[in-house]
């Protein structure tokens, strides 16, 4: 065919533009694209599935759910697919990856198995149960345990327990506590979680006003009224120590454990005859024993409290030794007067779980207010704990004026017995009133509380009158400390003779077999 000239090749240009319907006889770059040029490039997104170059671009392919893609797609080349591994999954369209199958969260529980498409399904657990998560099923709280913080989240705890001088108002259940109650009108309850209160009482610890065993050892005596206490077996001693160095023990304290029965601890005097004989070798040592009704005394021991020194090369005394159950620790707190080696006193805890073995054998200071002080006891109330103690300090060398040798108090701001969280708010004396300058010469208090009114008696140990007690009383334990009212002498009374005494509570019923047997 013979080359058409460059002006008929225009007309030929023209006419097939008119024949496809173009207006433009150019293309559309804007230039002649002329015989050899290149196609355009597929946009994104598409390729050239069949790479002639000539039809039209088609979309990348779509990874669906369960698949990812391993590879983007380009103008020339489709998006690569890839199924997803073992225990991953991707439910996207277009995953970059796959995720790995995470196990239901702690409060959850998985009530479908996850696939390559899809994530495990996890549905919450309802208060009053646990999931621990994962596969875990989901777990009721078991009898006498509950859902404390309606979070299935975590684990279920035991319901409070009632102690001795409370009673179950109401058993919990799965998402309620046990709600406990206290005993009222004098009752009182021996065990834990009584279902009832019974007629109470206190029974007096003490030790007598002579330095000779049957001074030194445990006398007993009873009250129905807080007020009026009588001798137990005609005053003379109920436990009399045998078979351990000179006998001689004295600060008795009996303390009614969690289980009901009791332990009965006291001052280690046994190196001594008299008191000259114990300040050349004091103990670190306080002794114990267990009763399960104050009749019968068994399992003597000495548990040591501290190696620590004491002054003048002798070991610390353990001095006065108290116990209190420690409900945020879930132990015994034995706490006791010790001496460091300038010869100050301070408020020392030991805690133990069976009045065999002490936790801590290094005792921490419970109470330092920043001089010598000695003879603590502790009373509960309003969610804190109220500690009276002996100062000892004594400035002025009088029996009967200046400061220290009289009781003050100090207070916690929870019921946790925890180390310098005491603090003594007030400089007065509970014992000596408004005449805050006129020593009374006062020790070993301790503290009842009349369970048939909002009224708290402190008796106190006039220590160099031979065993006379004093009595103060209060219905505001954060009242001031000087304002306590003072019983005249003929609204209370005790036995002759009574040292270093201290009450616990009991019921009727244990007192009539108390009464019974002495």
């Amino acid at each position: 065919m013979a080359r058409l000239k460059s002006s008929s090749k225009a007309r030929w240009v023209v006419a097939l533009s008119w024949i496809s319907g173009c207006s433009d006889p150019v293309t559309a770059t804007g230039g002649d694209a002329g015989p050899d040029a290149e196609p355009p490039a597929c946009s994104e997104g598409t390729w050239d599935h069949d790479g002639d170059g000539e039809t039209s671009c088609v979309a990348w392919t779509a990874c669906t759910a369960g698949t990812f893609a391993s590879a983007e797609g380009s103008p020339t080349a489709d998006r690569r697919c890839t199924a997803c591994p073992e225990d991953t999954f991707s439910d996207t369209v277009n995953a970059p990856s796959c995720a790995k199958h995470a196990p239901c969260a702690p409060g959850t529980r998985q009530t479908a198995p996850g696939t390559s498409a899809t994530p495990a399904q996890c549905d919450a657990c309802p208060p009053g149960t646990y999931c621990a998560g994962g596969t875990a099923a989901l777990v009721d709280c078991a009898d006498g345990t509950w859902d404390d913080d309606a979070d299935p989240a975590t684990a279920c705890v035991a319901w409070t327990d009632c102690v001795p001088g409370e009673f179950v108002g109401a058993e919990g259940s799965s998402a309620t506590d046990r709600i406990c109650l206290e005993c009222t009108n004098g009752e009182h309850t021996a065990t834990m979680n009584a279902t009832r209160c019974s007629p109470g009482a206190w029974v007096l610890s003490y030790f007598g006003p002579h330095q000779d065993v049957p001074s030194d050892s445990l006398h007993l005596a009873y009250s129905t009224d807080g007020l009026h206490w009588s001798t137990l077996a005609d005053g003379q001693p109920v436990y009399r120590l045998t078979g351990m160095g000179t006998n001689h023990i004295r600060d008795p304290f009996l303390f009614r454990k969690n289980d009901g029965t009791y332990v009965y601890i006291a001052t280690d005097w046994t190196l001594a005859e008299n008191d000259a004989d114990y300040w050349n070798r004091p103990s670190s040592k306080i002794f114990v024993a267990d009763s399960t009704d104050l009749i019968t005394f068994t399992n003597p021991r000495l548990i040591t409290l501290t190696s620590l020194p004491g002054p003048s090369s002798t070991p610390m005394h353990a001095w006065a030794p108290e116990a209190y159950y420690d409900p945020d620790r879930e132990l015994y707190a034995i706490i006791w007067s010790g001496n460091d080696t300038t010869g100050a006193n301070r408020i020392y805890v030991s805690y133990t779980e069976d009045f065999v073995t002490i936790v801590n054998p290094t005792p921490d200071v419970l109470f330092d207010p920043g001089y010598s002080v000695i003879d603590a006891t502790i009373t509960q109330w309003n969610g804190r704990n109220y500690l009276f103690f002996k100062d000892e300090t004594d400035s002025s060398g009088s029996a009967l004026t200046g400061s220290g040798k009289d009781i003050q108090i100090a207070r916690s701001p929870t019921l946790a017995l925890d180390p310098a969280t005491f603090t003594r708010w007030s400089p007065d004396y509970i014992t000596r009133g408004s005449t805050q300058s006129r020593r009374r010469a006062t020790e070993g208090p301790f503290v009842i509380k009349d369970p048939r009114q909002s009224r708290w008696y402190l008796f106190a140990d006039y220590y160099l009158n031979g065993g006379v007690f004093g009595c103060w009383s209060t219905t505001d334990l954060d009242t001031d400390p000087g304002s306590w009212t003072e019983l005249p002498s003929a609204e209370y009374s005790f036995p002759s003779g009574v040292r270093h005494a201290n009450a616990v509570r009991v019921t009727q019923a244990e007192l009539d077999a108390i009464i019974a047997h002495y």
